[in-house]
């Protein structure tokens, strides 16, 4: 990834639900120790399905996968990873994140990621609900659909795209 390039890649956006909210009801070392508990738990998951960090913007990561099908394994494995984690956690120690995976071209430019893909996959994280991977239609069409179980989600009109866009949501438990 060099000074700027152009590709077509798999783009993940996870963040934390209510993460403004907790950071104004605990302290600064609960946050950070929030923030290093998502970290190892989330991201050895999504890098070893060959997930590579692209920035973080707080507590939300961006990524990209060569691999549409692993980005959306990789997300279900993490919701999992995280499930287990929550099972024994008072509410206030949960770990709640929203995933998003879209694929498209993008502009690479000095270790950032550029493009209408990943402004589209911003806005679909901001629709799935804390537990979900919303994947498009792109992502879809062109994974091993055999490796993950999905259900179709209702069209969504995302902000900047003219047609709705048709929207996936792995099933619990599914791949």
């Amino acid at each position: 990834m060099n000074s700027s390039d152009t590709r077509v890649l798999t783009i993940m956006r996870t963040d934390i639900k209510d993460f403004t909210k907790k950071t104004n009801q605990i302290s600064r070392a609960a946050l950070l120790s929030l923030l290093e508990k998502q970290k190892q738990i989330v991201l050895p998951v999504l890098q070893s399905r060959g997930g590579k960090l692209i920035n973080t913007i707080g507590e939300a990561y961006l990524l990209v996968f060569d691999s549409p099908t692993n980005a959306v394994l990789g997300a279900a494995a993490a919701q999992d990873a995280l499930a287990r984690y929550n099972s024994y956690r008072p509410e206030a120690e949960r770990i709640e994140i929203r995933i998003a995976v879209n694929m498209g071209e993008i502009h690479l430019t000095d270790g950032d990621i550029f493009g209408e893909p990943v402004s589209i996959t911003a806005q679909l994280g901001n629709l799935a609900a804390p537990g979900e991977v919303f994947f498009t239609e792109a992502v879809y069409l062109s994974m091993s659909k055999a490796e993950v179980a999905c259900a179709e989600v209702d069209p969504l009109q995302l902000k900047g795209v003219a047609k709705m866009t048709k929207v996936y949501k792995v099933s619990p438990h599914g791949g």
